[in-house]
């Protein structure tokens, strides 16, 4: 590999790592905002902004499943801490999600029976 495809190897990684973190941390933001709403007993919101981090997440995940079936077909992958950073941010956020769907439908059911 010359000089010049290992700089732009590097480069077109180094990207969509940028790519993913930028969507991953999104959709963080979104369930930060989402679990506001959740304090707040807000749950139309909650719920609304949980769908919007779960958007994120399809874009990042989609970034990341195109690059590693990249290398299942045989295409090494340098190793690249940033794509690695990226991956761990995608994974993060995936859990926080799903933790607060479950968060959200144990409020609503909390908020049903404190109704009765």
């Amino acid at each position: 590999m010359s000089k010049q495809d290992y700089v732009e190897e590097t480069d077109s990684l180094n990207e969509l790592s940028m790519k993913i973190l930028i969507h991953a941390g999104n959709a963080r933001n979104d369930l930060v905002h989402a679990l506001s709403y959740l304090e707040e007993l807000e749950f139309s919101k909650a719920d609304e902004s949980i769908q919007a981090a779960k958007k994120e997440i399809i874009i990042a995940h989609g970034l990341q499943t195109d690059t590693l079936q990249l290398e299942a077909s045989g295409n090494q992958i340098r190793y690249s801490t940033l794509f690695c950073h990226a991956q761990d941010t995608l994974m993060t956020a995936k859990s926080e999600i799903l933790i607060g769907e479950h968060m959200l439908r144990l409020f609503k059911k909390m908020s049903e029976q404190m109704k009765k």
